[in-house]
């Protein structure tokens, strides 16, 4: 990883905070990718950019920015997503359905579109978004969640066989339940229906993501593209 470049997008927590951890200390040169508000964990000195995935014009900009800083993209990780409220799909607001859909699978269309064609042109490129179990399985009373993270399933293959033969490979991680900001959103009761489901037993953590993501966005993986890689404890295996 010491001659990587690499933009994580959604970094200031979670998983993505956890990526850009295990890549710098891997040696890879990591600029940092969050919005203008996000709170950033204290002793963060790393390079970062402030991007909005759900505005086109704030993508471009932050993925152009992460270029020249840089000197080029190897890899670009995207895990800015939101779960939205927890709720039966009869009693979601259309706004509500939106606005998920437009930060966690339009926002990948847009991330995509900005990272692509230059790693196409450098014949060599590393793009991973994350998904979710929920997007393979979907998941009662989270519709919008489920059908935002299953789109990108869709999205990911299909870019996957546009760039098969540029140098670039473009997956996806589903992540089933992961201690992080964003699945303590989850109602209690909630947690503990789906800790039943996990063979495992146990959640998994952000440093088990980024240890995955790690390895997806090295030159070793080189020859799987268009593929959802599991990280449920057995709960979602195909």
């Amino acid at each position: 990883m010491a001659e990587s470049r690499c933009l994580v997008i959604g970094a200031a927590s979670g998983i993505g905070l956890a990526t850009v951890e295990r890549l710098r200390k891997a040696g890879a040169a990591v600029v940092a990718g969050d919005l203008p508000s996000a709170g950033w964990p204290d002793g963060n000195g790393g390079l970062s950019v402030p991007i909005d995935v759900t505005d086109a014009g704030s993508v471009q900009t932050a993925v152009a920015s992460a270029r020249k800083t840089l000197g080029g993209l190897d890899a670009v990780v995207n895990c800015a997503g939101v779960l939205g409220p927890v709720a039966p799909a009869a009693t979601t607001s259309l706004e509500d359905f939106e606005h998920i859909v437009k930060i966690n699978l339009t926002g990948a269309f847009l991330v995509s579109r900005a990272a692509l064609p230059a790693m196409a042109e450098a014949r060599y490129g590393r793009l991973v978004h994350i998904s979710s179990t929920a997007g393979k399985e979907g998941v009662a009373n989270m519709s919008a969640y489920s059908a935002s993270k299953a789109g990108i399933l869709g999205l990911v293959k299909s870019l996957a066989k546009e760039y098969a033969r540029a140098g670039v490979t473009v997956n996806a991680v589903a992540p089933g339940n992961i201690l992080t900001p964003l699945f303590l959103e989850v109602p209690e009761e909630q947690q503990r229906q789906q800790a039943a489901r996990i063979p495992m037993g146990r959640f998994g953590t952000a440093e088990e993501v980024a240890a995955l993501i790690e390895y997806i966005v090295s030159p070793d993986a080189s020859y799987t593209t268009g593929f959802v890689f599991d990280l449920s404890g057995g709960r979602a295996t195909y």
